[in-house]
């Protein structure tokens, strides 16, 4: 993975590319922790050239959040790979994020109910 941090006016750009798992995803948080230091308006974080996102990558982005939201700055995701946008919303995380796709446009956004899941009642696998 690598990371740069760059100021676009008074808010900060964390741009990442390659790969974020176990081993790294803790530098992330630790950069955008050192980006809001200054108090800037917005912190984003470019994820268009992430070629591989694990679940703590998802841990990652959902800590740094509240690091930037604990010290009064924006946080949004910005451009997020396929593969980003797919872990985040097979995890429910998605709506959690502000995003903004370079192409203007912006994902829908999670319904605010999700279909109740029914369990299997008297089933070998499911009760206890």
């Amino acid at each position: 993975m690598s990371l740069a941090l760059t100021c676009a006016g008074p808010a900060k750009l964390v741009t990442v590319a390659g790969e974020i798992d176990m081993s790294n995803a803790h530098l992330l948080t630790e950069l955008v922790a050192c980006a809001c230091h200054s108090s800037p308006p917005v912190v984003a974080v470019d994820l268009s050239g992430v070629r591989f996102f694990s679940a703590h990558g998802v841990g990652a982005l959902l800590e740094a959040q509240h690091v930037a939201v604990t010290a009064g700055v924006a946080f949004i995701l910005r451009d997020p790979a396929p593969c980003v946008t797919y872990l985040l919303a097979t995890s429910g995380a998605l709506g959690d994020f502000r995003l903004n796709r370079g192409d203007g446009h912006r994902p829908l956004p999670r319904p605010a109910t999700a279909d109740p899941v029914t369990p299997v009642r008297d089933h070998p696998l499911t009760s206890g």
